[in-house]
């Protein structure tokens, strides 16, 4: 008979995955360092769930290329809360829960460009704060991705932004008429 080790289980939200030795580790942990990884998942998960919801809303009125973009830009957010989970776990933590920000209708494309332009901000802002502590405290692994995520969350907004533009554009362009006066 061989031994097993008892399997990973508690009813406290991540403490059940590692043994005590596994968690000594983060006591060096920057609590700060972790309540932004924990909100900057919150604020990605949010986002991804709205962006979901623009898609499923773009569908339904037939304005499939948005519905496309809407997933990809989702795909992205989904993307980023993956690294900072695995860079929790690098400190010895882990994800103990998200908070999701409910998802806010939007009855055209103007409307759903402007929430996503407000969700981008609000991780940016964010990704910026993280990347000054981290940079401060000299925790360079952390300042590395905040930095990342910050660049990459302005590259977002700055297609969304263009969207928007390139949309209100097409819509106040002059229609060629269609045949003539009779």
């Amino acid at each position: 008979m061989t031994y097993q080790r008892a399997t990973r289980n508690s009813v406290m939200a991540g403490v059940g995955q590692y043994t005590r030795r596994e968690l000594a580790g983060s006591a060096s942990m920057n609590p700060q360092v972790l309540g932004f990884l924990g909100r900057a998942m919150s604020l990605e998960f949010s986002a991804a769930q709205q962006y979901l919801s623009h898609a499923a809303l773009c569908q339904s009125r037939m304005e499939n290329q948005f519905a496309e973009e809407f997933v990809q830009l989702a795909n992205e957010e989904f993307r980023h809360a993956s690294e900072l989970t695995e860079r929790m776990v690098d400190h010895g933590a882990l994800p103990s829960g998200t908070v999701l920000t409910p998802s806010k209708p939007s009855f055209n494309i103007i409307e759903a460009l402007s929430i996503c332009e407000l969700n981008e901000m609000q991780l940016i802002n964010l990704y910026e704060q993280a990347y000054k502590l981290s940079s401060n405290i000299g925790s360079t692994g952390d300042a590395e991705l905040f930095g990342r995520l910050y660049e990459e969350e302005v590259s977002q907004l700055h297609r969304i932004r263009q969207w928007s533009a390139d949309y209100i554009a097409k819509a106040h362009a002059p229609h060629p008429m269609k045949g003539g006066f009779a």
